[in-house]
């Protein structure tokens, strides 16, 4: 699920409008809600939500939320939630 949920929140830090500069970012925090396993054979489809902005003092913690689901017969089936936390310094820090 870390692999699925990171390439995922790479699209976010990969989009110019995000405006995120990815040497000045350190991962602070990451956790797993998991509704059942992944099964080898899943076909996957993640969503990723920008949940909260808090700056600080030159600092800014995103929380992304990786909502991954496997297709199953047309229909999608929650597997897992991905949450985490990014610290990304400001120029000035």
């Amino acid at each position: 699920a870390v692999i699925i949920a990171q390439a995922a929140e790479a699209q976010y830090i990969e989009d110019p409008e995000a405006r995120v500069d990815f040497s000045r970012v350190v991962h602070a925090d990451e956790r797993f809600t998991y509704t059942r396993p992944i099964f080898a054979g899943d076909e996957l489809v993640t969503t990723v939500h920008v949940d909260k902005i808090i700056e600080r003092a030159g600092l800014a913690m995103v929380t992304t939320r990786c909502e991954i689901e496997a297709l199953r017969d047309g229909a999608t089936e929650h597997v897992v939630t991905v949450t985490s936390t990014l610290a990304i310094r400001g120029e000035g820090s």
